[in-house]
This record gives structure tokens, sequence and C-alpha cells, in this order.
């Protein structure tokens, strides 16, 4: 036979935490009203955030800027893995056309060399197009 503890003794933290928190809530008010400051921080704070915000690098322009570099490193990874891609296929197609007994990697690598040199292709053009044509490369 097990005896469970009355409702009242079993929530009693419960019922200590909600006291307490809204003992808290209560003096908050009353703290912060007997708080002395300076009437113009607000003023000094907002002159200080306008002379950050003023001086800061987070401006259209750097977005722009910041926003075409990337554009460029992610062109040139995407053509470097595009040549990495075919130049595999090309290997693997060559050992394959050397091999009687390869025939069945000669279809793939295949594939492979036509999506790599796609995307070499292609990411060489978009390259060129966003950098030159554009004027952002000069």
């Amino acid at each position: 036979m097990t005896m469970e503890a009355p409702v009242q003794v079993k929530d009693m933290q419960y019922r200590v935490l909600a006291s307490v928190t809204m003992f808290s809530l209560g003096i908050l008010p009353a703290w912060a009203q007997t708080t002395t400051g300076d009437p113009t921080a607000p003023l000094d704070i907002l002159k200080t955030a306008r002379q950050k915000a003023s001086n800061s690098a987070l401006n259209a322009s750097s977005i722009a800027t910041g926003g075409n570099n990337a554009g460029i490193v992610f062109t040139i990874l995407f053509a470097v893995v595009g040549i990495a891609l075919a130049g595999i296929s090309g290997v693997k197609l060559y050992k394959s056309s050397q091999d009687d007994n390869a025939r069945e990697d000669a279809g793939r690598s295949l594939v492979g060399l036509v999506v790599g040199s796609g995307i070499t292709i292609l990411g060489v053009i978009i390259g060129v197009i966003t950098t030159y044509m554009t004027g952002s490369g000069t």
C-alpha cells in the first residue's frame, strides 16, 4: 500500500515559484521608479548609434560589392568542379575504350564528360558575362 502526499504538499514547489514570480513582478515597477538617471541618456544612445551606423561598412554599395565577390568565387568554384568532372570522366572514358572488358563504364563516363563540360562552359560563360559585360570586373 502506497501513501501519496496530499495535493497541497505535492505541488508546493510550483506554488512557491509562482509566488516568487508574482512578487518580483510587483517590485520591478517600484524599483524602476526609484532609480535616478540622466534624462538625456536616450538621446546620447541615439547619437552614438547614428555615428556607428554612418561609420559602418554595412551599406548598399558594400553589400553589392560583397555579393559580386561571392558570385565570382561561386562561379570559379562551379567551373573548377566542371573541369574536374570532365577530366575524371574523360580519363575513365579513355580507359574504358582501351579495355574491352570495361564497356559498361563507357556510357556513364560519356555522360559525366558531357555534364562536366556543360558545367564548365556555363560557369565560364556566366562568369564572363557577369564580370566583364556588366563592367563589375574592370
